[in-house]
């Protein structure tokens, strides 16, 4: 009892209470008690933001969900009209207890039930942890302890003046003091063994307003936060239901597409995943389905990796999922002697959404690699060959032809060409040949005189004609050009035994509708007054050269020109001999003009002699006039060469001649 006379003073004014700091946080709000230990130690739970807290309870909600959203099987499935859903639609009835397929999808009834359980378990947490958060902020600034304050642990209860040595008192003796002591004084609490409490007789100080206005505040924004936290997870909850469901539908409405198709095609084959290592019973369901996306005549290396499945995660957009896809494509590229490089159409990525264009975009891909690695196996037999893990490159007629797998996901900057476009087209329609061919030999017997079809041969045939197609094309229009600039009117024309263009033709046989029987042309070159020229081209590389006196085969193509030049020099001076008779009416003066073939000129009378040339480059024709050895004439007086070029027109020049010879 403390206080000087006169004041009257409670006997546990000044009593303090010291509390561990983990109370003073628990009771603020700002660490949760997860559990207590036997020994009395506290247990705090960790701090954990929101999102965490979240994806836990989601991850417990997801565990407790059935597994599986798929209930089919093959002969469902085949016996399941186009008209009608996969999935019966069942109306919820509140009173019905049916037990629940695990593998069955929850209806809107079930999700319901599901949210009002567990928002009612989640109320019912928050009420007791606030009652726990009340009791120990209770018990944290109680202050009834007892009015009799037990002696420290290392004194006597009595101590008096008694002299002598006193006995201690026996264990009866004390319980009965004891039990007296706690009955005698009904109205106070019991007496606590000592050293149960380290008090200080003190009074409790009183709080200030704005310490009482901040506790308040955090009490109020733990419990916010705590409503917050149960709000977040139960609309966490219910969009996670809503996803799964969506998803669902989605699924559904992919597996009728790949299956019925639009307008009876572009059907896929909807498989149910066998379950590895387990015999299925007849009626057994199964839980996933598969999607086989490789051709029918592709190896069975192929057709084994190449499945497709939906993958029932309900966050991803892209249901499809591909056990091996590298996202390649096979791409034809040539390039020339100038070194210019030209490449086929790259592909496009389209829509991610559409199932259907991910089956064939995945079924072209795997298409391209088997073919690719037909590519590498024929190149490898070619000499001149050079191979690479995703490149095969070999010369082909004018061009180096090259193959490579590119990814689509990336831009490519080759120019395009529509040739390589229908190389490429060749490759994939041979490739189809040869898997025919391959399945052919294994349903029927075949004769050993049968060949194999390739791929790359049909390819470089096509190229090396276009090459000698292109080579006559342009010697032929070359002197052509140089009979319009000498003024004569020449006509060339290109008939192909299909009664198609050059280029029309290699097309078809590119893309296997014609072979190589129907791939020949005939080229003609005319001049009004000469008898022209023909040359035939056949497959893949063979020439065939008419002239006026012969017929022959041409194995050099490059050589055409030097003989289309000497040819319709020939023809030109034999021309030009027919023009200057036909002009000159004087007889005597007729007589004397001479054509002297085995020379090749023409001798005028008494004036020199004229010889007709196209020299190389080809670009142009020269008349030469020479003296004749009989007579000498002066330089002036004879008449003046031609170059087409300069002079232009021949009729002119062949008008001054005859003046010559008349004057």
């Amino acid at each position: 009892m403390n206080g000087t006379e006169g004041e009257q003073t409670a006997e546990f004014d000044n009593i303090r209470l010291p509390l561990d700091r983990a109370t003073l946080d628990a009771a603020l709000g700002k660490s949760k008690v997860q559990a207590i230990d036997l020994d009395g130690h506290l247990l705090y739970d960790e701090e954990k933001i929101t999102t965490y807290k979240l994806t836990g309870q989601l991850e417990r909600v997801w565990n407790e969900y059935p597994n599986g959203l798929l209930d089919i099987n093959e002969k469902r499935l085949e016996r399941l009209p186009p008209d009608e859903d996969a999935v019966e639609k069942e109306e919820y009835k509140e009173n019905s207890e049916k037990k629940r397929d695990s593998f069955e999808m929850m209806s809107r009834g079930d999700m319901d039930q599901l949210r009002t359980e567990v928002h009612e378990q989640l109320n019912a947490a928050r009420n007791e942890l606030w009652f726990v958060l009340e009791l120990a902020k209770t018990l944290s600034v109680s202050s009834s302890f007892t009015n009799q304050a037990p002696p420290p642990p290392n004194q006597q209860a009595d101590a008096g003046p008694k002299k002598g040595k006193q006995k201690p008192p026996k264990a009866n003796e004390a319980d009965n003091k004891t039990s007296t002591l706690s009955t005698s004084v009904p109205q106070e609490p019991p007496v606590l063994p000592p050293g149960t409490f380290s008090v200080t007789p003190s009074s409790q100080p009183t709080k200030p307003s704005h310490t009482q206005v901040h506790e308040l505040e955090l009490v109020l924004k733990a419990k916010q936060q705590a409503l917050d936290e149960c709000s977040a997870l139960i609309d966490s909850a219910v969009s996670e239901l809503q996803m799964m469901a969506s998803a669902g539908d989605r699924f559904w409405r992919d597996v009728r597409l790949l299956k019925d198709g639009q307008n009876g095609r572009d059907q896929w084959a909807i498989v149910p995943k066998p379950d590895f290592g387990k015999t299925v019973v007849e009626g057994e369901k199964s839980k996933d389905i598969i999607i086989p996306y490789s051709i029918d005549e592709a190896p069975r290396a192929t057709r084994s990796r190449c499945l497709a499945a939906f993958d029932l995660d309900p966050t991803k957009e892209d249901a499809l999922t591909f056990g091996s896809r590298s996202h390649s494509r096979l791409r034809a590229t040539l390039k020339d002697v100038s070194g210019a490089v030209v490449g086929s159409f790259p592909i496009i990525v389209g829509d991610t959404s559409d199932v259907s264009a991910q089956m064939e975009a995945a079924q072209m891909e795997a298409f391209d690699e088997d073919l690719f690695s037909v590519l590498r196996y024929e190149a490898s037999q070619i000499s001149k060959s050079e191979l690479e893990s995703k490149s095969v490159s070999l010369p082909a007629a004018e061009y180096t032809l090259a193959f490579e797998l590119y990814d689509t996901r990336t831009r490519s900057q080759i120019p395009t060409s529509p040739l390589c476009d229908l190389i490429v087209s060749s490759a994939r329609s041979n490739l189809l040949c040869l898997h025919r061919y391959r399945k052919t030999r294994l349903v029927s017997p075949m004769s050993s005189s049968t060949a194999s079809p390739t791929i790359l041969k049909p390819i470089i045939h096509a190229l090396r004609y276009r090459q000698l197609c292109n080579t006559v094309n342009s010697t032929l229009s070359n002197f052509a050009s140089i009979f319009k600039t000498a003024g004569l009117k020449a006509s060339l024309t290109c008939q192909m035994i299909a009664g198609q263009s050059s280029s029309e033709a290699i097309s078809e046989f590119l893309v296997g509708l014609s072979n190589t029987s129907k791939l020949s042309g005939t080229y003609r070159l005319g001049v009004p007054g000469c008898r022209g020229v023909k040359i035939d081209a056949h497959a893949p590389f063979r020439t065939s050269v008419t002239l006026t006196n012969a017929t022959f085969d041409l194995s050099n193509p490059e050589e055409l020109s030097h003989i289309l030049s000497e040819e319709f020099a020939t023809q030109l001076l034999g021309l030009l001999y027919s023009e200057l008779r036909n002009r000159i009416s004087d007889t005597p003066i007729r007589s004397r003009v001479f054509l002297d073939e085995l020379e090749g000129m023409i001798h005028l009378s008494q004036i020199g002699l004229i010889r007709i040339s196209i020299p190389p480059p080809f670009h142009t024709i020269l008349i030469n006039v020479d003296q004749s050895p009989e007579v000498r004439l002066p330089a002036t007086e004879l008449p003046q060469g031609y170059d087409a070029r300069r002079d232009g027109h021949l009729q002119i020049w062949i008008d001054k001649v005859v003046e010559k010879l008349m004057g």
